[in-house]
């Protein structure tokens, strides 16, 4: 199964699951397990069938966002097509998997007001090269 997974440095939630909506109509919230800090679970129900979505704010205690849509049958063929519609969306870095060509579990492809690239996280964490 092919999900999709970004992380937009947005730390506005509101302003994240409205794009959410735009993309793929209203929203169901989920019950989540309180322990489970900054955690929100989401079910598009007008997609069929209804596409599970766990959105995080506060990604590694920054200003990221992690959006896992946990579907093969979403709008987007890839994490990086998700990406770029997300930053087109914002105008803010999203940063994602580049896809299976990269097997270094620390490239990241990143797209921000400087173009597209890929990027080698620096210790692992977002936003940092």
């Amino acid at each position: 199964m092919k999900d999709i997974e970004i992380y937009i440095r947005e730390p506005v939630l509101k302003r994240v699951l409205g794009w959410i909506k735009g993309v793929l109509g209203p929203l169901e919230e989920l019950p989540v397990d309180k322990s489970q800090k900054g955690v929100r679970m989401y079910r598009a129900q007008e997609q069929q069938p209804p596409i599970p979505i766990v959105v995080q704010t506060g990604i590694e205690g920054g200003p990221y966002v992690g959006i896992w849509f946990d579907s093969d049958k979403t709008p987007w063929e890839s994490d990086v097509e998700c990406a770029r519609e997300a930053f087109a969306a914002f105008g803010l870095p999203v940063q994602c998997d580049p896809g299976p060509e990269y097997d270094n579990q620390d490239d990241f492809f990143r797209i921000d007001e400087a173009g597209e690239q890929i990027v080698r996280l620096k210790d692992g964490l977002l936003g940092v090269k």
